[in-house]
């Protein structure tokens, strides 16, 4: 058996979670084992995978158990767990003839300082969408003077699926907290975990049938659809935006102009400036189409707090992706472990760098089908330079000014 060894200061430190008796007479410190329980909830109908992959990851000490587990295993333990704080994540994945099911669940910030601990990991599963957020460049860039420079932010939605989708009234937004932190919003609603929380919704204008997009091709929202690195931009600017489909233009200025991309419908925005300017931190993003018209003049407020936020059902969200400033905020999850039971981050802000999905195979016909497992953690990657339509994507036949 593994023995781990660790300094009185690392003892201290986890026994202000949960007391250890006589820290200083402690030398050495064994493994620990912890017992999982899964509680899956599921609608009838949803098959379930063939298994479980269970992980339990110590982000602050870099240190990771997983271990599978067939899916009627539903109580089992874990060991070689050594002492401290860890996010305990569990997924499968159900495959029918029309549909993939990605079942999700975690706990985070939970204290592993004990032997034979019981966790219990609520699980829930949903369907896969048609469509999916291939990639996020949302941290900005540096002004060949080493100014910040932000208005290139770029968000790309790709068709993952095997049929067209008509994007009218598609909705895409930020949910609150704006930045992952330790003080989550309790939001007083009736079933308040059945909704997740926006700050701000844009919304695709259309009757139904006027913006198809084909499988393998994406659309662009870009905060300004501009090129970016022209000189009185950003000429060091890694992206040129002017053929994105759609923009989330506000205010006309002499720095911001209405380009040829279609202007998104403002949904859901309490508060907005010139521009739609999602933090550099890392946001929490979702996309979906509303079971009933959004209405702007409602919302919900965090207890204690007078912000304003609208509240989607969960069921209505199609794909989500959480994106954090940093390795440490891993554990501060905010969007629910069913849309999203991971998170990813870049090396920092300005530093033009993007977030992708990975590829998980190429037809034939070269379209590529991307992952969705619904965890950023396992489906995304860091890229080095943004760029938009990576990997091939075709531009929908209504966009003529990229043409």
């Amino acid at each position: 058996m593994k023995k781990y060894y660790y300094s009185i200061l690392s003892l201290v430190l986890l026994a202000s979670c949960q007391q250890f008796s006589d820290v200083k007479s402690i030398g050495k410190v064994e493994p620990l084992s912890v017992n999982l329980k899964l509680n899956v909830v599921v609608k009838d109908g949803v098959p379930a995978p063939e298994e479980y992959t269970v992980k339990l990851i110590n982000y602050n000490d870099k240190f990771q158990v997983e271990k599978k587990v067939s899916a009627d295993q539903t109580e089992f333990s874990v060991s070689d767990i050594v002492p401290g704080i860890y996010t305990v994540s569990v997924s499968g994945e159900s495959v029918t003839q029309d549909f993939t099911y990605n079942f999700n669940g975690n706990v985070v910030n939970t204290g592993i300082v004990e032997n034979g601990k019981n966790i219990t990991v609520d699980i829930a599963a949903s369907r896969s969408g048609n469509l999916v957020i291939k990639e996020i460049f949302y941290c900005g860039s540096r002004t060949p003077s080493g100014g910040s420079y932000f208005r290139d932010q770029f968000y790309e939605i790709y068709n993952n699926s095997e049929s067209v989708v008509y994007v009218d009234g598609l909705c895409f937004g930020n949910m609150l907290p704006m930045t992952a932190t330790a003080s989550l919003p309790v939001w007083d609603v009736e079933n308040a975990d059945s909704y997740v929380y926006f700050q701000t919704i844009w919304q695709v204008p259309g009757d139904g049938d006027d913006y198809p997009v084909a499988p393998g091709e994406s659309i662009i929202i870009a905060q300004m659809a501009d090129n970016h690195q022209q000189e009185h931009l950003n000429p060091t600017s890694p992206v040129n935006l002017i053929s994105a489909e759609f923009e989330t233009l506000i205010n006309t200025t002499s720095l911001i102009k209405d380009n040829p991309a279609i202007n998104m419908k403002v949904a859901f925005a309490p508060s907005l400036t010139a521009q739609w300017l999602v933090t550099v931190f890392g946001g929490a993003y979702a996309m979906f189409f509303p079971s009933e018209k959004i209405d702007p003049n409602t919302y919900v407020t965090p207890v204690g707090t007078k912000q304003k936020a609208k509240n989607i059902p969960i069921d209505d969200i199609i794909d989500a992706v959480e994106l954090v400033n940093d390795e440490t905020k891993m554990k501060l999850k905010r969007v629910p472990a069913v849309l999203d039971a991971g998170a990813i981050y870049v090396s920092g802000s300005y530093v033009s760098e993007s977030v992708c999905r990975k590829i998980k195979e190429t037809k034939d016909d070269g379209r590529v089908i991307f992952m969705d497992t619904n965890n950023t953690s396992e489906d995304f990657e860091v890229m080095t330079t943004p760029q938009i339509r990576r990997y091939g994507s075709k531009i929908p036949s209504w966009n003529t000014w990229a043409k």
